[in-house]
């Protein structure tokens, strides 16, 4: 990873001394190497990822799927899926507990 970073530096030098600017030289890079990590990730991947381990943190999925964590947030939340105690669990309201709510907003 670090080495990454320093050859992106690098390519930035590069370009300052041709008397490129950094938009000129964010636009070459995007052209060879892409915008970055890809924002559409697979439901499927994740729940299966979920479903297997209830304890996996965002960061271990992006990792395994080399996505971002809001991504894999984003899609948890999408699933009906909430953190409680760092375990997933589907978010779903008891049926009483609705009922009690809905006697509370009503009154």
């Amino acid at each position: 990873m670090e080495s990454d970073k320093q050859h992106f530096r690098h390519i930035l030098l590069f370009y300052y001394r041709k008397g490129k600017n950094a938009v000129q030289a964010r636009k070459k890079l995007t052209d060879v190497y892409g915008e970055g990590r890809p924002v559409e990730a697979d439901k499927d991947a994740i729940k299966a990822l979920v479903d297997a381990n209830r304890q996996i943190t965002t960061h271990e999925i992006g990792l395994r799927l080399n996505v971002s964590n809001s991504t894999v947030y984003d899609h948890l939340k999408g699933l009906g899926l909430s953190s409680k105690l760092d375990v997933w669990v589907p978010h779903v309201l008891a049926e009483n507990r609705f009922s009690n709510i809905t006697k509370i907003i009503c009154f």
